[in-house]
């Protein structure tokens, strides 16, 4: 049976979100003459209202790639390309007028819009197979609560839009507190997990599952300092069989591995044809047919232990190729690195020449081609955005917190044994910070593990990122100074500034962020 892509793009009416969200992602020719009200007609009008929640993760500018934003913010990967605005949020210098909070807030809320108007629907439709119909509001409570996660995350303090706001038309609303938003998230993955099967199908791989929900419960709860929570969430998923780590590291970024891999919970399911994956093409070298936009640092390359697999399958560097990459590049006066010394004018073949990177490196997570001999880039490489790998170092982590070094060993080194890398012993959070960094290095995680430790005393990370990203100290790099030291204020620098477009259109019912 040909599976179902739930990512396919499909726009089949119109979605109301919270007031002051950007309205261009919607200004597409009309298919049909559905409204809201009149959409919701039997079971396939809800697994198509199903797969439009899902098809918001795709967009460029949210999920699907701009959100990597953030994770420039760390002390892992430098953002190059042509965004400024990708600059001023990885120095701290963001402002309300920034563009990228634009499209980061309104794409979080059409989520949350689709997802609302499946919540009120969905159990009004006549005739459906019940167990479709329970499937089908655990997704849509899933990923409101994803949405309202990414919020949470980087703005903090939003306003709440829930079912009674559409019904009464009142979305103009104030900020909720964090406490709100966080409980809010809760009661929709609880609900989530209740509703949600553990296992799909063939023909329904990529939908989310309780594993999902438990998993993003158990992050929440680390979030907010609930330890004994983010213990008993992560402890479901991870001694679940159903959500067991995938045999070898690289199978979760890699092309024919991921369809069935236990380990990744949620993901965005790309599909050649349908909505090819934009990650590949913004991580992709640009020398390889890529944008190019964000290259890991010196100091992240530094962090992997001798012999850890893991890092030829997160770096590329200099001289390294990829399976099916056909695209030859001539060698200029800048490739001076020895493997390419004297052989300027010539072609460097599959190899990857230093003049296509900023710091020496780029991320091999997010590049995979086409195997048909074309060069062109695999719309098909999915992007995980929750792995039960992250589950396992939460629960290391909250019971480290609660319990002392040494209890979380025998998470960290289930993670470690699947590298093949020796066990370890008394693991504090030093251990597992440097776990959490090489394993999931790359995937948005790091800055928000930053901004968690500072605010739990457990780092300042003024003294991570008061240190400059630095590039490879090979030949042509030597070491450079790619963004210099950079000053976190606090509190300020915890949560980005709401949108003045957002500020402005409320007419003084939101007030934004501190300090900005």
């Amino acid at each position: 049976m040909q599976r179902k892509y739930v990512s396919i793009i499909i726009i089949f009416f119109s979605f109301v979100i919270a007031a002051g969200c950007i309205k261009e992602p919607l200004a597409v020719a009309p298919v049909g003459s559905y409204t809201t009200g009149n959409y919701w007609r039997n079971q396939s009008d809800v697994l198509a209202g199903i797969t439009g929640i899902y098809n918001v993760l795709t967009q460029e500018e949210g999920v699907g790639h701009n959100l990597y934003a953030f994770e420039d913010a760390s002390d892992d990967i430098s953002v190059d390309g042509d965004h400024s605005d990708f600059w001023e949020i990885e120095r701290f210098t963001a402002n309300p007028s920034t563009y990228q909070l634009r499209p980061t807030w309104g794409w979080a809320y059409e989520q949350i819009g689709r997802a609302n108007n499946a919540i009120i629907y969905v159990p009004k439709v006549p005739v459906m197979d019940e167990s479709i119909r329970n499937r089908s509001l655990g997704e849509a409570y899933f990923l409101r609560a994803h949405g309202y996660w990414t919020l949470y995350q980087i703005f903090g303090e939003v306003p709440i839009i829930v079912e009674d706001n559409v019904l009464n038309g009142n979305y103009n609303v104030p900020k909720s507190t964090v406490e709100e938003v966080a409980a809010l998230i809760e009661s929709d993955l609880l609900k989530a997990a209740d509703l949600l099967p553990e296992t799909y199908g063939p023909e329904d791989k990529g939908r989310v599952s309780k594993g999902a929900a438990w998993g993003l419960l158990s992050k929440l709860y680390l979030f907010w300092d609930k330890m004994d929570k983010a213990q008993e969430y992560g402890e479901k998923v991870i001694n679940n069989a159903n959500y067991a780590l995938a045999p070898n590291y690289a199978d979760n970024f890699t092309l024919g591995k991921q369809e069935d891999n236990s380990e990744i919970l949620f993901a965005v399911w790309n599909k050649n044809n349908y909505n090819n994956s934009p990650i590949n093409i913004y991580f992709t070298a640009r020398a390889w047919n890529g944008w190019g936009f964000h290259h890991p640092t010196e100091n992240f390359a530094e962090e992997f232990e001798p012999n850890d697999p893991r890092k030829s399958a997160t770096l590329l560097a200099v001289g390294d190729s990829i399976p099916n990459q056909t695209t030859k590049i001539e060698i200029t006066d800048k490739d001076a690195y020895q493997m390419f010394a004297g052989m300027q004018g010539q072609s460097t073949g599959r190899m990857l020449p230093s003049n296509a990177l900023t710091t020496g490196y780029c991320l091999r997570k997010y590049t995979a081609y086409n195997p048909d001999g074309s060069g062109n880039l695999d719309g098909d490489l999915k992007q995980p955005i929750l792995r039960t790998a992250d589950i396992y170092l939460v629960v290391a982590e909250a019971k480290i917190r609660q319990t002392g070094a040494g209890a979380g060993d025998a998470q960290i080194n289930a993670i470690r044994q699947r590298a093949g890398l020796p066990t370890i012993s008394g693991a504090g959070m030093p251990e597992l910070i440097h776990e959490r960094r090489v394993e999931l290095g790359g995937e948005n995680i790091r800055f928000f593990d930053l901004l968690r430790w500072d605010k739990a005393g457990i780092i300042n990370i003024q003294n991570i990122v008061g240190q400059p990203k630095t590039a490879s100290p090979l030949p042509p790099y030597e070491g450079a100074v790619v963004i210099p030291a950079r000053t976190f204020t606090k509190p300020k620098n915890y949560y980005m500034p709401i949108p003045q477009q957002i500020i402005d259109e409320s007419k003084g019912v939101l007030i934004q962020n501190p300090n900005y």
